[in-house]
């Protein structure tokens, strides 16, 4: 791990992590966690992991090779009482991660895996009996049909509980906070660069690669850019294989990007539309205006201590007045929680979670009106004396207005 990302966050904020871990565990009766991490890329599922270790399975996640190698890119980890023990195909694991009170990895060609060491260490552990599994949807069905037909495994009292680590979660330290807002920057200097290399003629992908170059120039990794251009005469088409085509843009054409990525681990997800080249017409307008309006109007309502579900419905009622069924789309949602991974709490008008300050929430809405799709999303924090984008990236739409005008 290197110095600069050691740096932010300390040793003793992921002990921390762990001794509230470990109550929770002694609350709820449990012996021991056991978590699962899958990593190797740039969105994956080692986000609890992570957040108690600082740990990052690198290698991709690849088929396993009976005698040549199992479980690449996947870690476990095992949660007691007194110990925290990592399981994983690296032998730097040690030396990579903060609290650990042994490593178990594998290496050089043989039949181990990690499922096998993970039984291993718990059978080497008979005290053990009453354990929750957390983030079971990083294992394989293999690692799960190993498990619960394991002898030793039958006799323990086994709870699965995906959002225990998602709750502990919720709240941003202060180092988590300014990560996140450098997260944020490196969305703002993308979109920026996007915006500046949108013109009549430009490829998508072009476009697209100029934002790409912005997030690893900031040692950040790109994870997703969803594009929906919006045709003057015509309708919109998303790109399902890549994310972004060779088509050139036109005058009038809708641009919406949705980009995600992540710095140190910690993710940001902003999306934003504008008009290439050109005016927009009334419909155009009132497509991004309805997504803009939505969102606007639930950010002002996440005030601490405000139930977010009373927040969404602010967003609702407007888009319902616009003939917009908010349960319509591909998320069904006024946006998500942000952090280590997309995560908890789910916007949506039945939400009763209470606000308080250090939560991170994206929320976003894209619009289909008329044939015209538009989007608009914002990264916020909930402070002490109200919410506050991590970043305040600047309305391109109004942006292209202006530039159209001179």
């Amino acid at each position: 791990m290197s110095e600069a990302l050691c740096d932010l966050i300390p040793e003793s904020e992921y002990a921390e992590r762990v001794a509230t871990l470990r109550h929770s565990l002694a609350a709820a009766g449990h012996d021991a966690a056991l978590l699962w991490g899958r990593g190797g890329g740039s969105v994956d599922r080692c986000a609890d992991v992570r957040y108690l270790t600082g740990f990052y399975p690198v290698f991709p996640t690849i088929r396993d090779v009976p005698g040549v190698w199992s479980d690449r890119g996947l870690s476990g980890l095992l949660v007691t009482d007194s110990e925290v023990v990592l399981f994983s195909d690296d032998p730097d694991a040690q030396h990579a991660a903060f609290g650990l009170t042994s490593s178990v990895f594998r290496s050089e060609v043989n039949d181990r895996t990690l499922t096998g060491d993970v039984l291993e260490a718990l059978r080497r552990r008979p005290e053990l009996k009453n354990i929750v599994i957390v983030a079971a949807d990083a294992m394989s069905g293999n690692h799960a049909r190993e498990l619960l037909e394991d002898e030793h495994v039958g006799g323990l009292t086994l709870t699965w509980n995906e959002t225990l680590l998602e709750e502990q979660r919720l709240h941003k330290s202060e180092n988590e906070v300014q990560i996140m807002r450098r997260a944020a920057r490196v969305a703002e200097a993308a979109l920026e660069a996007g915006f500046a290399a949108s013109s009549p003629g430009v490829r998508e992908a072009d476009v697209v690669g100029a934002m790409i170059q912005q997030v690893s120039s900031h040692e950040a990794a790109f994870a997703n850019a969803f594009v929906y251009t919006t045709p003057l005469n015509g309708e919109g088409e998303d790109n399902r294989l890549p994310t972004h085509s060779a088509r050139p843009l036109q005058a009038g054409d809708v641009f919406t990007i949705d980009i995600t990525g992540t710095y140190a681990g910690y993710f940001f997800d902003v999306a934003r539309s504008w008009v290439v080249g050109a005016l927009p017409t009334p419909e155009q307008q009132h497509a991004y205006d309805v997504a803009k309006d939505t969102v606007d109007a639930i950010v002002a309502e996440m005030q601490p201590g405000a139930q977010l579900g009373e927040a969404s419905k602010k967003g609702s009622e407007l888009l319902r007045a616009a003939g917009v069924d908010p349960n319509s789309g591909e998320f069904p949602a006024r946006g998500h929680g942000l952090g280590l991974a997309f995560e908890k709490p789910w916007v949506r008008d039945e939400t009763e979670l209470v606000l308080e300050p250090g939560m991170v929430i994206s929320i976003e809405q894209f619009v289909t009106l008329n044939g015209v799709g538009a989007t608009y999303e914002r990264n916020i924090l909930v402070g002490e004396n109200g919410p506050e984008d991590l970043v305040a990236i600047r309305d391109f739409w109004a942006a292209s207005l202006e530039q159209e005008s001179n």
